[in-house]
């Protein structure tokens, strides 16, 4: 191969060497220069390509490269997941590389953990390298044309058919690990996470609400969208928000609440801010008339930061009047510290 048929992006250039690997010949390894670094994505554009008796494949093609790296935990996290499909159709888990880092999926592996808690199951992701860049989604599924048949995707590349672990509809577990074994993710989903309103949940995915947020928690999960067909394999959530490090002590997002799994405003989130560890939070719900509806947390431990969610529903998990509602929170700790918020939202229907 052409040396000057092939050039490396920032500075790299021209390799030293471009030799085509037998027997297929449909793979070229380019020797540099320049090392690359690490944590840096870079553009290799090709052109002017030849097959064996001097056709132009084409005229110019890049893709991104980089030095692939370990994922370490949480670098990457599972962000959606399809665990009761339609009878025809198949599970899938989406990945999120939350990290700066490049990582090589042939060096990453998904699982579950049997009935003893012992990890098993342990299937390689990709048997080809394959990079995943920061801030990237990849669709780890069995059939991928279902998914993609199924669903609306805006990036139909970001599949890998890999032979998923069971994931059983009631409830389960599925980890991420790298090629040591470590842990990079792990999440045990229950089918009581989805929207308590949805009459069937055959076909809906779970989204994750935030990608810094837990992943072993019930609050950070919500059903997707109905606007957005019940899933989004490799691309934003529908249901996606981002904790923007709210200052302050207690705030409520949004000031209106619909219930109606549209994917708009479909649950309130409280945050909290606290100077130190260590304070406790009851949260309780009342209507206008002060009637309480809802008991949303008793005693919760808190860090100095974090959230609660509402669904915007009653105590019975039943549909409420539209209105006005007061989120009363309470705050106190062991050093006798206490403060109440009380904090209006409306909730509404949309037409």
């Amino acid at each position: 191969a052409a040396t000057g048929s092939y050039t490396v992006s920032d500075g790299i250039g021209l390799p030293i060497a471009a030799v085509t690997q037998s027997p297929v010949f449909d793979k070229v390894n380019v020797q540099l220069v320049t090392p690359l670094l690490a944590s840096k994505v870079y553009t290799i554009t090709a052109s002017g390509i030849t097959d064996c008796v001097g056709n132009t494949i084409a005229t110019k093609n890049s893709a991104r490269v980089g030095l692939s790296e370990v994922a370490d935990s949480l670098d990457i996290v599972i962000n959606e997941v399809l665990f009761n499909p339609p009878p025809s159709g198949s599970d899938y888990v989406e990945i999120y590389n939350r990290s700066n880092k490049i990582i090589d999926l042939k060096q990453s592996y998904i699982a579950n953990r049997a009935t003893n808690g012992a990890i098993s199951s342990i299937t390689q992701i990709s048997t080809n390298n394959y990079l995943l860049f920061p801030q990237d989604f990849m669709v780890l599924t069995p059939d991928p044309a279902f998914v993609k048949a199924t669903y609306i995707t805006q990036n139909t590349d970001a599949f890998i058919t890999t032979n998923l672990p069971s994931l059983n509809d009631d409830k389960s577990s599925v980890l991420i690990l790298n090629a040591q074994g470590s842990i990079t993710d792990e999440l045990t989903y229950s089918d009581k996470w989805h929207f308590k309103l949805l009459d069937n949940t055959e076909g809906v995915a779970l989204e994750r609400i935030d990608f810094n947020g837990p992943t072993q928690s019930a609050d950070n999960w919500h059903s997707a969208a109905t606007s957005a067909g019940y899933g989004t394999p490799a691309y934003k959530n529908s249901q996606y928000r981002v904790n923007d490090g709210v200052q302050g002590e207690v705030k409520l997002s949004p000031e209106i609440v619909s219930p109606d799994n549209d994917g708009q405003d479909d649950f309130a989130t409280i945050d909290y801010n606290f100077p130190e560890p260590g304070y406790v939070a009851s949260i309780t719900i009342f209507d206008a008339t002060g009637r309480r509806v809802r008991y949303l947390q008793r005693n919760a431990l808190c860090g100095t930061t974090g959230s609660f969610r509402w669904d915007g529903l009653g105590e019975k998990n039943q549909a409420l009047a539209i209105g006005v509602y007061i989120v009363y929170t309470e705050v106190f700790n062991l050093k006798g510290k206490t403060k109440q918020f009380k904090i209006p939202i409306v909730l509404a229907r949309r037409n």
